[in-house]
């Protein structure tokens, strides 16, 4: 068996996809399960898992990747990501840089995002830059640039003027573009979502309100989320008033975003339809604008069962700013156990995606995506903010490398 020693490194590596690696560690998180096991071995091989045990190594051809002392984990999810912005004014960024700038500067994004452990995420909008992240997540599939596989969801739908910039803000004699696709009256919503799907978004953004304040009018609401299960495209609705949770709900969005005026009767309704709230806390502490009970809201929420996905909405703050910090303020301002705080950048995050089988977990079958950290995050959950080792679909982008 050759061996790979492994010391800290930050640079990138990709080893070929067909080798055939053994993983051993110290540990292994097993969120499905609720336990960690001791002492794993994980056998990759073509981009897949074939073998997870624990005790020694088989002697065989491999390469071993040698993580005693670490902690092994599936790769981390965010569910909420602006790929197109860089944290400053959405206006401005339209305004000023172009869609082939603003695809080329993230580029750097998606390899801060891959450096930290997040090897999926789920795009929703582009603020502007038309379906640029649809382009971004072909050209990762197609090896022309390196980051986590992009679930994109392009333009996004808007009532007209209910989304920044504000047409009431610009210049009446100029058509300047708007940061989303914005329709009025139930043909256009219906046609926007099938020039989305035309551009092969694999998720529909809906704005159900801005503000606090609902912006489409229930038939609007259900003609673009009835419409786009057709395909089927699943809905992501931002959501923070409790008019526009609820009708997202009802008509059959698949996740609330924010969701900032969840109450007890529109949990037990979106746990009865099975959806699942992704509520960007690092969005909101970042900018101070946390709602007033939301973390209490939360505990209610988690503590009845409903299902909670890691969804930082970052590209709206700095990429500086660690992603895994939402799984951080879960345990501490949620009062989630460590456990289940990963579960939501795991578990519930590839069950929202439909990709539960594939991915989420480490194990037998499943693609091999994998990290790891110093420490055991079920102690200790800001270890994820120190991801040492990653690997997405059997290629390896971050190790610690041969001395």
């Amino acid at each position: 068996m050759k061996s790979l020693l492994l010391f800290t490194s930050i640079l990138v590596f990709q080893f070929a996809l067909g080798q055939r690696y053994t993983l051993v560690a110290d540990k292994l998180i097993d969120s499905k399960r609720n336990k960690v096991i001791e002492r794993p071995v994980v056998i990759v091989e073509n981009g897949k898992i074939v073998d997870v045990f624990t005790g020694k190594p088989n002697i065989d051809s491999s390469i071993l990747i040698d993580l005693t002392g670490y902690t092994l984990l599936p790769g981390l999810m965010d569910m909420h990501t602006h790929l197109l912005s860089n944290g400053g004014d959405f206006a401005l960024d339209l305004y000023e840089n172009s869609s082939a700038y603003r695809s080329l500067r993230a580029v750097s994004q998606l390899n801060i995002s891959l450096q930290n452990g997040f090897t999926t995420i789920r795009d929703l909008g582009t603020e502007g830059a038309g379906f640029s992240d649809v382009d971004i997540s072909r050209s990762i599939d197609s090896g022309f640039i390196v980051g986590p596989r992009v679930l994109a969801a392009g333009r996004g739908i808007a009532a007209t003027s209910s989304y920044v910039p504000r047409a009431r803000k610009q210049n009446w004699e100029l058509d300047m573009p708007a940061a989303t696709q914005y329709v009025s009256g139930v043909a256009e919503c219906l046609k926007a979502v099938r020039e989305q799907e035309n551009r092969n978004v694999k998720w529909i953004k809906l704005f159900s309100d801005w503000g606090y304040d609902p912006t489409f009018s229930k038939e609007e609401i259900q003609a673009i989320i009835e419409d786009a299960k057709r395909y089927p495209l699943p809905v992501a609705a931002h959501a923070k008033s409790t008019q526009g949770i609820r009708n997202s709900i009802i008509y059959g969005a698949r996740s609330i975003e924010h969701g900032d005026q969840f109450d007890d009767s529109l949990i037990q309704l979106a746990i009865k339809h099975n959806v699942y709230w992704c509520p960007t806390l690092s969005w909101e502490i970042y900018f101070g604008r946390v709602p007033k009970g939301k973390y209490e809201m939360l505990n209610r929420a988690y503590k009845q069962g409903l299902k909670i996905v890691c969804g930082t909405d970052i590209g709206s703050f700095p990429w500086t700013i660690s992603q895994a910090k939402e799984l951080e303020y879960f345990v501490k301002k949620v009062g989630m156990t460590n456990m289940d705080a990963i579960k939501t950048a795991t578990l519930h995050a590839a069950e929202l995606i439909g990709m539960s089988n594939e991915l989420g977990s480490v194990e037998k079958n499943f693609i091999a995506d994998i990290i790891a950290v110093k420490g055991d995050p079920t102690v200790n959950i800001e270890v994820l903010q120190q991801v040492v080792f990653v690997m997405k679909q059997g290629i390896i982008y971050k190790t610690l490398h041969s001395k």
